[in-house]
């Protein structure tokens, strides 16, 4: 089972930043399991289904608070979302059990659970984005199936139990047991999903660990790795996640489409074509499984385009739209596909219209800087990026592409500034390495110019233009 977060490089989700000042909203429910009507059961994996029940019930009350505030922006939520979004942002600050003797033999567990909202955390998911809330409702609705199965399946051992002879009762309590191990690997993979998308990755993938350690036939857990090797780049591990999670659960169309992205991510880093087209394979097996399935499509024109197959690339970004419009990623992604066939002002009309769709989407900005820069128009590119940087001070490709624009305008030391910046955030950005040295350059420090064209040329030795850089560096020294 098991979604998949998914979304590449190009495919940084679109960001819901809402102005709302900080709130935390207190919710109280309550929840019921009952045991010692029939089979063997477990006092504390009763308990625990009662818990559950509560924090369902504690979720449906917060969705209301979940869809007031995406609609303070006019934002459109499915119920759907909501509901996805609603089920990973209680904290609960309490939840004690009652225990409750019914007719001398059946224990009603009975908890009453606290829980808050706070509002930040609430813009936290929101700002998860499009791509990745689409992947988080498939799986929670195919978590919702699971444990729904799985309680039906407990509530028929109770049944069968009822007229079953000794030697039968032994083997429903078996099969009780394992029924007891099945609802407690979900339960452990829902905290997992709730601490990964709180970005707490160490705390999640303890969770899926004890999942997997509980019921090793459970996909889920494998996939909820998958999503953190992934984030991390540790890409071949979390390959090796996906396919267990495939091989255990051959039908889950995001796992397919996780295991697409992390070799597109391959492909880019070891610039290596054959990756690009398992990509391909992959996610085509997403969208055979899902055909209302939108993620797919962009990491589909990810791989098409990283391989120059520019009309493919073109055909699966829109395929996407088709399903989902409210994305703007994919628009952005056309807006690259232009950029790459050399047609600048066809590839900032996406970027716009990206913006257009959501304003805050940093990656769209950055693009439209670099667009800027591409034909001359080094203000509109400082002014397109100072905002990407805006919504996200972390992101190194604008620092990048601000660099690249005040060299242009000779401001040398800004550029040496902004290049920085880019390298601090990801020492293995060549690209901004090359752009640092050409500030060096220009501040006259020759010495940290060479260092930096070098530097460049150790991450990118095939580049020729770095090599040429290098060697003009050198003479100077």
């Amino acid at each position: 089972m098991r979604a998949i977060f998914v979304i590449i490089l190009v495919f940084v989700l679109s960001s819901v930043l809402l102005s709302v000042s900080a709130e935390r909203k207190v919710i109280e429910a309550d929840g019921y399991s009952i045991m010692g009507d029939g089979p063997e059961e477990n006092p504390a994996v009763a308990q625990e289904r009662a818990r559950k029940d509560a924090k369902r019930a504690a979720s449906e009350k917060a969705g209301v608070f979940v869809e007031s505030l995406s609609e303070v922006q006019n934002g459109q939520l499915t119920k759907d979302a909501v509901r996805t979004i609603s089920a990973n942002i209680l904290e609960v600050q309490s939840d004690p059990i009652t225990v409750e003797v019914i007719g001398g033999i059946v224990i009603r567990y009975h908890c009453h659970i606290t829980v808050v909202v706070d509002t930040d955390i609430v813009l936290a998911q929101l700002n998860k984005g499009k791509e990745k809330l689409e992947d988080a409702i498939k799986l929670n609705k195919d978590q919702e199936e699971y444990t729904a199965k799985n309680d039906a399946e407990l509530a028929e051992l109770k049944e069968k139990y009822k007229q079953a002879t000794e030697a039968e009762k032994i083997e429903i309590n078996k099969q009780v047991k394992r029924n007891e191990a099945k609802f407690t690997a979900t339960q452990l993979n829902a905290d997992g999903i709730a601490r990964y998308q709180r970005d707490d990755l160490d705390v999640a993938i303890e969770y899926f660990d004890r999942a997997i350690e509980t019921d090793p036939v459970y996909s889920a857990p494998w996939s909820g790795l998958g999503w953190i090797h992934n984030d991390r780049g540790e890409h071949d591990k979390a390959i090796e996640c996906f396919q267990k999670a495939i091989e255990l659960y051959e039908s889950f169309a995001p796992a397919w489409n996780g295991l697409g992205c992390a070799y597109n991510y391959k492909g880019t880093l070891e610039k290596n074509p054959a990756h690009y087209h398992k990509a391909i394979e992959y996610c085509r097996k997403a969208i055979e499984l899902d055909r209302e399935y939108a993620a797919p499509w962009s990491n589909l024109g990810y791989a098409y385009d990283k391989l120059k197959e520019y009309d493919k690339a073109i055909e699966c970004y829109n395929k996407g739209l088709a399903i989902n419009s409210a994305d703007a990623a994919p628009l952005s992604n056309l807006g690259n596909v232009y950029e790459h066939l050399g047609q600048s002002d066809k590839a900032i009309e996406y970027y716009l219209k990206a913006i257009e769709v959501d304003g805050n989407y940093a990656k769209a900005y950055n693009n439209l800087g670099y667009a800027y820069n591409h034909k001359g128009e080094f203000d509109k590119a400082i002014e397109a990026c100072n905002k990407a940087v805006a919504l996200n001070a972390n992101y190194a490709d604008p620092w990048n592409c601000l660099g690249y624009s005040y060299n242009f305008k000779k401001d040398y030391k800004k550029a040496a500034e902004c290049c920085q910046r880019a390298v601090k955030l990801n020492p293995k950005y060549a690209n901004a390495w090359n752009n640092l040295g050409y500030s060096y350059g220009g501040l006259g420090n020759f010495k940290k110019s060479y260092e930096a064209y070098k530097k460049a040329v150790e991450l990118e030795p095939d580049v020729e233009a770095y090599r040429t850089n290098l060697e003009n560096a050198q003479k100077r020294l």
